[in-house]
């Protein structure tokens, strides 16, 4: 069975505006038999949203409990950082105008362990992973 790893974005819809993922992305989180994962370095970037965009990411409860919630009512694990996901970062070059490192970290991961990104980021396919978007 294959295993997912979802982007910052979709881990945030699906907890909470679910209505804004695709038919694909909606069956394969709601999958319980479905490996799913979400990035520490997602969980850093979430943080830092709340941070610097406290309007649009204002989640009325501690910012912990939102994580712990949305993990246990996904059935998502976290993916650590390993060094073999900072060896892969290392070596995938950025390609042009994308610089971001949350993305770039999450690209590692993926190209590390094999798994299918969910994300609708246009720049994720550019990269040698596998990629679910509400496009396709």
């Amino acid at each position: 069975m294959k295993s997912y790893l979802l982007d910052t974005h979709i881990f945030l819809w699906a907890s909470a505006e679910p209505e804004r993922l695709g038919k694909t992305m909606t069956r394969i989180i709601v999958n319980a038999n479905a490996t799913k994962y979400v990035s520490a370095i997602s969980l850093v970037e979430i943080a830092q949203l709340s941070e610097t965009k406290p309007k649009d990411f204002d989640f009325k409860i501690p910012l912990s409990t939102f994580i712990y919630q949305s993990l246990a009512q996904l059935q998502v694990q976290v993916l650590a950082i390993t060094p073999e996901h900072a060896q892969r970062y290392y070596e995938i070059q950025p390609i042009e105008n994308h610089k971001d490192p949350f993305d770039r970290t999450i690209i590692a991961q993926a190209a590390s362990t094999g798994f299918t990104v969910l994300s609708d980021d246009s720049k994720f396919p550019l990269y040698p992973i596998e990629v679910i978007s509400n496009y396709n």
